[in-house]
């Protein structure tokens, strides 16, 4: 059965805007010389399916899908004898912006793990949303798309690559240590990476490609973001105070990082954010 799902035209322009959503248990071929209007996420549910978009072929397995930008040249057709798809696709002002930030400018394939359901589980959850007609404002469905959006970051990979989840799960057990351990000034790579049992060169590509910063750096970041939190919220402590309880060695150092990252000394910041001394 063949489920479809079209959106009303909303009075205001939304940042997301859902037009179609669907199901199709037996995915038909479909060729499109001049692209479709609005952005298009196809994914395969069972089976497997080729899609071929502006001259490039793309296989799709079972949980994996594609993001096609709007009017880019494409057809699919299965490659299986039963070749069952979710579909979505939407336009709004902020569409383009969050597309090519989240994921590229150009189409690629996006999978995911065999074990991580979220995906397909919440587009489901968007189509019976759309079907059951209680959003009729369409906000629920913008929310619920931006949502499935970063699912697709998060969750998804591309060129074989793990995911941003899987990623960030390797450096986790760092990142909690950090939490408690920020404000102690001794504290240096080496003893960072012995909590992940890697060198620290190693250590650093993890953060690069994560952060786009290195280990010490997301350090330093850590602890302005304390002293951020702390310089309105215990006006009783003086700034060398502050920059000693989250790891500064002095107040002229803290000072100047402090300056050199956030345009402000820790004065400046704190009446910004509403103490000011008698």
């Amino acid at each position: 059965m063949h489920r479809r799902a079209v959106f009303p035209t909303p009075s205001e322009t939304m940042p997301l805007q859902m037009e179609t959503i669907g199901f199709n248990h037996d995915q038909e071929p479909i060729h499109r010389p001049e692209g479709y209007p609005f952005f298009h996420w196809l994914q395969t549910l069972e089976g497997e399916g080729e899609l071929i978009v502006q001259g490039k072929a793309f296989k799709l397995p079972e949980r994996s899908g594609v993001l096609l930008h709007p009017h880019a040249q494409h057809r699919y057709f299965a490659k299986s004898a039963t070749w069952k798809t979710y579909y979505v696709t939407f336009t709004g002002s902020l569409a383009t912006n969050l597309a090519i930030d989240l994921h590229g400018t150009f189409t690629d394939k996006i999978q995911w793990d065999r074990n991580d359901d979220e995906i397909t589980s919440h587009i489901e959850h968007m189509l019976q949303l759309a079907e059951s007609g209680t959003d009729a404002s369409g906000w629920k469905s913008s929310a619920e798309l931006y949502r499935f959006l970063t699912l697709l970051k998060t969750n998804g990979t591309k060129n074989n690559l793990p995911s941003l989840t899987r990623r960030l799960e390797r450096v986790q057990q760092l990142l909690d240590w950090l939490e408690i351990e920020y404000a102690n000034p001794e504290l240096g790579l080496a003893m960072m990476a012995e909590q992940l049992d890697v060198g620290e060169r190693q250590m650093n590509e993890r953060f690069r490609e994560l952060f786009g910063q290195t280990a010490y750096a997301y350090l330093i970041q850590l602890r302005l973001r304390k002293a951020k939190e702390w310089l309105p919220s215990r006006p009783e402590w003086t700034v060398r105070q502050i920059g000693e309880a989250v790891g500064f060695r002095d107040a002229s150092h803290f000072v100047a990082t402090f300056r050199q990252k956030e345009g402000m000394t820790p004065e400046k910041y704190r009446r910004l954010h509403g103490f000011s001394p008698l």
